[in-house]
């Protein structure tokens, strides 16, 4: 966020799930950028690797959750098991 901001964390239950969400009172994501940002590589700085969300969307998934961003306010959203019954362990 340019010139300061806040970031808002707020945490639920949503069933079978736990929900974290991450509100920031920035400027938010171009349109055209939105679709990009979880992509290994992408970003929209002059200094950066551009895998930073993409470990992220990495890191989440391999937890059996999902991420997501949408604007106004700019939110991103990770949905976790609480529980995880069945897995396949590989050996």
């Amino acid at each position: 966020m340019h010139q300061g901001g806040k970031i808002e964390i707020k945490i639920s239950d949503a069933g079978d799930l736990a929900e974290i969400r991450f509100i920031d009172s920035g400027d938010g994501i171009s349109d055209v950028d939105m679709d990009k940002i979880f992509e290994p590589l992408f970003t929209t700085k002059q200094k950066g690797t551009g895998l930073g969300l993409a470990s992220c969307k990495n890191i989440v998934e391999q937890h059996h959750g999902e991420i997501s961003v949408k604007n106004n306010p700019t939110t991103f959203t990770i949905r976790l098991p609480k529980t995880i019954s069945s897995l396949s362990v590989k050996r």
